[in-house]
């Protein structure tokens, strides 16, 4: 009895241990696949995935070289995942452990309430770390899509075992900040997500959306170029193979250098990636234009910048020493030499060494910076010579020897000065001003840069301008007036020429006829010619002949109306005016008979006449002959807004596209200061670059910007004319970065209260604001409130100035605001010493003209302060 009894109870304890198993096992699947164990969630599109299986921290450790802190945190790369099938082939259960060293990790279930899945909050804040997410998709067919991922911060995406996407700075989490293409298959598809965190933030969120190439070039890397160490460029893609297969049908690669030239042109097939066959080793930049074209028909287009060749650096010089030397052909024009002297002279004061000057010898092996233009750039380039007037230049690198070359008269030269400015960062302000860094050492791996200049003949009308080898050497190549300078200039002779050509005072007592008739009456009072009368034109052309003779300098020769109106009113000059429409139709029906008259002997000259006041409109029906210059005149214009965008202006508009149309060569005075007040504040830098646009986009051959031209002093004036010369060899240059630069160089620490000043100043401009070149102190744009806060923005300008020198240049930029002072509250000028210091700096700096007027409107000015009561 009592064995089977222990038996039976024995028996019945195993029956009760097995039954409280099994029940605790069902219990436990059943969490488990209500809870514990991911579902397959259908794919739809811009549906946030919330439900993921998570695994982490899992430590890392920060890189300690810089050069790495764009990659993976160290550690991130390793497989930590190797013991349930590695990262490319998951197998993921709940409870699971994933080990590392010095610890475990657990994967488990989690569900988001929103589109974010927090890992800071859901796993750790710690860091460096790094987590892993596992999903599972069910897709109804096979077909591509665009994962939308954000992370923060970087990640590694893997879509059926296959990685898809990688990225290796840390970031913000931004919501599809990585548009992903992939391929699911159809039924179950995994995705495992590895984050890593750097600090700070950590999650990330995801959702699928359909397909879009267009989308996948615009966000991510459908096609790249990348190099090797060694140089060697070809086309990679973020996507798989995978991915390029199914939508890429054919990929046509053109590949450009930095000069333009097309070096590459082909077409691929899949698989696509190979290295391109680029013509030179030579590290430099290329551009290359991929368009692709996709088997949905969709065509695709994407530029890339890349630089290709093996990176090799050349010292130019080092602690005062180099070993280069500048050759230059002894058949180099005037102007090459010269540049050769100045490069020499400049590189001495930058690094304290002194490079020598040689002939061409076949037999020097150094390295060498070779001016001009000579056989080996035509065998390394193709280019050919340039003309000796030719202005455009380039400057290229061929391993460490620099090569200068442009036409012979001026291009050489420029292309001498834009390297020293572009690649040493030399400036030549004013004449007087320079500012050349002082270096230890300069190497460089590649050069090459090339220039041509936006406007033909580029006169900069300023007092400070005037210097010929500030002129040369910033690019300025026209002159009213002949003037001896480096590489020469394209001159104006004379202008307002009918009565210096013919004097009243010679021929109008004996020829009352040549002179306008006004009011039934011959004058020559503040009048003109009569240019219907022929003995006008013989003596006009014989006169003008004879001054092309003696004076055979200059481009173009004027044949232009006095600096008044009162055209002549005779029944002939008239019938002429009546014909064209205006006055100017007679101007030019005059000027084109001179112009055919002289150019069998001048055929490379030209005549040149205005389009001035009463001659602005262009003709009806005749136009300017081939060797006609015409100089168009803005002098009516408001100078507050830019010549397009001011209805005030829109009649010179009119007139300035008439011209264009019918004149061969057009040629613009322009205007740019307030010449019945030189110092005062004139706030139009803003049209200066948008109106030299107007003129270049309607053919101007030449710009003159008249300004200031008797005396220093006028406002900014330095400025305005280092400025003006940038904007007319380039009208697309970066003003605020040359304002910028100017305030910085030319005033020192002070310069951010001058340009505190300057930007006070320009945006009192409105657009209700309106002024002409003769803007008064009294005019409403000007407050007392802006002349307070001018004096007082030069009061902490003064007392930061890094010396005296410069002191004296920041009281300068302060004149305008002490003149407009003085004219507007004389009195109170007197009494607080504005006046005083006023008459202090201008004597100082010898400022002789206030305004265009002269020695009156000085007196006027002091006599009118003076006697203030």
């Amino acid at each position: 009895m009592f064995f089977h009894y222990h038996l039976y109870n024995s028996a019945n304890t195993v029956m009760k241990q097995l039954f409280f198993s099994i029940l605790l096992f069902s219990i436990s699947f059943a969490g488990m696949s209500q809870e514990n164990l991911i579902k397959p969630q259908k794919v739809v599109a811009d549906q946030w995935l919330k439900s993921w299986m998570l695994c982490g921290p899992i430590p890392l450790k920060l890189n300690s070289d810089p050069e790495k802190s764009w990659e993976h945190l160290a550690g991130f790369n390793t497989d930590y995942l190797k013991k349930s099938g590695g990262e490319k082939n998951p197998r993921i259960k709940s409870g699971d452990v994933v080990k590392f060293i010095k610890g475990s990790a657990r994967w488990k279930y989690y569900e988001s309430p929103d589109s974010v899945i927090d890992l800071a909050i859901t796993l750790s804040k710690d860091a460096p770390v790094l987590a892993y997410a596992y999903n599972e998709i069910e897709a109804e067919e096979s077909g591509l899509w665009l994962i939308g991922l954000g992370t923060n911060d970087g990640c590694r995406l893997w879509v059926n075992g296959v990685q898809v996407w990688d990225y290796q700075p840390s970031r913000g989490l931004k919501v599809d900040n990585d548009l992903i293409p992939v391929l699911l298959k159809k039924g179950t598809n995994t995705l495992l997500l590895k984050v890593e965190q750097h600090g700070n933030n950590w999650g990330f969120c995801m959702r699928f959306h359909p397909f879009s190439a267009t989308a996948a070039l615009e966000r991510g890397d459908l096609f790249k170029v990348s190099s090797t160490e060694n140089g060697i460029s070809g086309i990679e893609s973020s996507f798989s193979k995978v991915i390029l297969a199914e939508i890429v049908q054919k990929l046509e690669v053109e590949v450009t250098d930095h000069q333009k030239n097309v070096v590459l042109k082909e077409e691929r097939l899949f698989p696509f990636f190979s290295p391109l066959s680029l013509p030179s080793s030579d590290y430099q930049p290329y551009s290359a234009s991929l368009h692709i074209i996709l088997k949905n028909g969709e065509t695709l287009h994407h530029d890339i910048e890349f630089t290709s060749g093996k990176r090799i650096g050349y010292s130019l010089f080092s602690r005062g020493k180099s070993d280069y030397r500048i050759v230059i052909s002894q058949k180099a024009s005037d102007s090459e030499h010269w540049a050769a002297w100045e490069l020499q002279h400049w590189l001495k004061e930058i690094g304290s060494f002194e490079i020598p000057i040689y002939p061409p010898d076949q037999n020097y092996k150094g390295p060498k910076i070779v001016l001009g233009y000579n056989s080996f750039i035509s065998e390394k380039t193709g280019a050919k010579e340039p003309d000796n007037l030719d202005e455009s230049f380039r400057y290229f690198n061929s391993g460490p020897d620099i090569y200068i070359y442009g036409g012979k008269k001026r291009g050489t030269m420029y292309g001498v000065f834009t390297f020293l400015e572009k690649e040493l960062g030399c400036r030549w302000y004013t004449s007087s001003v320079t500012m050349i860094p002082k270096r230890e050492e300069l190497k460089f791996s590649w050069y090459d840069h090339s220039e041509k200049p936006g406007i033909r003949v580029r006169n900069d009308f300023y007092f400070e301008a005037f210097d010929p080898t500030w002129a040369a050497r910033n690019k300025m190549n026209g002159a009213m007036n002949y003037r001896e300078q480096p590489g020469g200039t394209e001159s104006y002779w004379a202008v307002h020429t009918f009565y210096p050509l013919m004097p009243p005072a010679e021929f109008f007592d004996k020829h009352p006829e040549y002179y306008s008739l006004i009011d039934g009456v011959r004058t020559h009072d503040r009048a003109q010619l009569c240019l219907s009368n022929p003995d006008v034109l013989r003596i006009i052309t014989e006169r003008i002949r004879e001054r092309m003779r003696k004076s055979p300098e200059y481009l173009i020769y004027d044949v232009s109306q006095n600096d008044y109106y009162n055209p002549c009113q005779c029944e002939k000059c008239q019938a002429i005016v009546k014909r064209e429409g205006n006055e100017s139709g007679l101007i030019i029906w005059f000027v084109n008979q001179v112009a055919q008259a002289v150019e069998q002997e001048f055929p490379d000259k030209f005549i040149g006449t205005l389009a001035y006041q009463y001659t602005r409109t262009p003709p009806k029906n005749i136009a300017p002959g081939k060797n006609v210059i015409v100089r168009l005149c803005s002098i009516e214009c408001c100078f507050a807004h830019d010549f397009r965008s001011c209805q005030q202006n829109s009649s010179f508009i009119a007139d300035l596209q008439g011209w264009s149309a019918i004149a061969p060569h057009l040629y613009i005075w322009d205007y740019v200061v307030n010449f019945n007040h030189y110092i005062m504040p004139f706030p139009n830098f803003r049209v200066l670059q948008p109106n030299i646009k107007t003129f270049r986009e309607n053919n101007a051959i030449g710009i003159m910007e008249q300004a200031a031209y008797q005396s220093r002093g006028g406002e900014f004036s330095e400025l305005r004319s280092y400025l003006i010369s940038r904007l007319l060899w380039n009208p697309d240059c970066n003003i605020d970065d040359v304002i910028n630069d100017f305030m910085s160089g030319y005033y020192g620490r002070a310069g951010k209260f001058v340009r505190q000043y300057f930007d006070l100043l320009q945006n009192l401009v409105t657009s209700e604001t309106h002024f002409q070149y003769g803007l008064s102190p009294f005019d409403q744009i000007y407050s007392e409130e802006f002349v307070r806060k001018s004096c007082d923005i030069f009061q902490e300008a003064e007392k930061i100035a890094d010396n005296e020198e410069v002191l004296h240049r920041v009281e300068m930029a302060s004149l305008p605001v002490l003149y407009l002072k003085c004219k507007r509250t004389p009195l109170i000028a007197k009494q607080d010493g504005s006046y005083a210091k006023f008459c202090e700096v201008v004597q100082r700096e010898g400022v002789t003209h206030y305004a265009e007027q002269g020695e009156s409107q000085r007196k006027a000015f002091h006599l009118e302060v003076e006697n203030a009561k």
